[in-house]
């Protein structure tokens, strides 16, 4: 899955106006007062805290191993809500073009997220879409990082819009619980163990990558999110999530 969200990440890039990839060089005029008003309200309104709210439509999966044993839920995909809280703006650097400016900047992100994984991935079956069989690990995180960025804006003259490509790394929060079902190879056939699994408030390592289309208040993104790094009852925990979502941004 992650090859497939990283390969329609970079299709997505390939599909930038061409207007906001034009460089300066191909003309020797500034930009229009007007233009340059709407590229000073991109840099005014993203100078200042802001509160982001919306919705998704995600798919997680939640995974434990230890050598050969293995258990892996999902949640074959479901809406979930978007709450992030994103700092001012710090610019490392800034390269004009033809209409507006590319940006590399960088904030810092804090996310809340929600897990639900009732579906089993069953060893022989979709390793994608999990089965019913009464196995369940829920639980949610508190996550928080440095948020790198380009940003290229605006996209279409006059209009406060722009892209934005980007990738965190820092630390989540995370507890859970629930009742997976283990799988362990037994020559031609697996032996299945439900074993009740949790964690209490816990640090894991914590990854985000996202692509967002902004308009006015407005965002379009893709996004994933993976929690890693961290043993849990002698098992390697980790639960990744990628969802494409609506979101509103409020500036204070």
């Amino acid at each position: 899955m992650k090859r497939a969200v990283s390969t329609g990440f970079l299709l997505l890039l390939c599909l930038l106006p061409l207007s906001a990839l034009a460089d300066s060089g191909s003309s020797d005029s500034p930009p229009s007062g007007q233009d340059q008003n709407v590229i000073d309200e991109v840099a005014k309104a993203l100078s200042v805290q802001s509160i982001v709210l919306g919705g998704s439509y995600d798919q997680g999966t939640f995974k434990m191993f230890n050598g050969n044993t293995k258990a892996q839920l999902t949640d074959n995909g479901r809406t979930v809500p978007i709450l992030d809280y994103v700092s001012p703006e710090h610019i490392v650097a800034d390269m004009p073009m033809k209409y507006g400016d590319a940006v590399l900047g960088l904030n810092f992100t804090g996310s809340f997220g929600q897990q639900n994984t009732s579906f089993q991935n069953v060893p022989g079956s979709s390793a994608i879409i999990g089965q019913n069989i009464g196995s369940r690990v829920s639980g949610d995180y508190l996550a928080g990082a440095p948020f790198i960025y380009l940003r290229l804006g605006p996209i279409y003259p006059g209009t406060d819009s722009y892209w934005l490509f980007g990738y965190g790394l820092g630390v989540a929060l995370w507890h859970f619980s629930g009742n997976p079902i283990f799988y362990t190879p037994n020559g031609n056939n697996y032996v299945a163990t439900s074993m009740p699994v949790s964690s209490t408030a816990q640090l894991f390592l914590y990854q985000t990558w996202r692509w967002q289309f902004h308009f006015g208040h407005w965002d379009v993104r893709f996004e994933g999110r993976m929690l890693n790094n961290r043993k849990i009852d002698g098992f390697n925990t980790s639960f990744e999530n990628y969802g494409i979502g609506i979101a509103y941004t409020i500036h204070f």
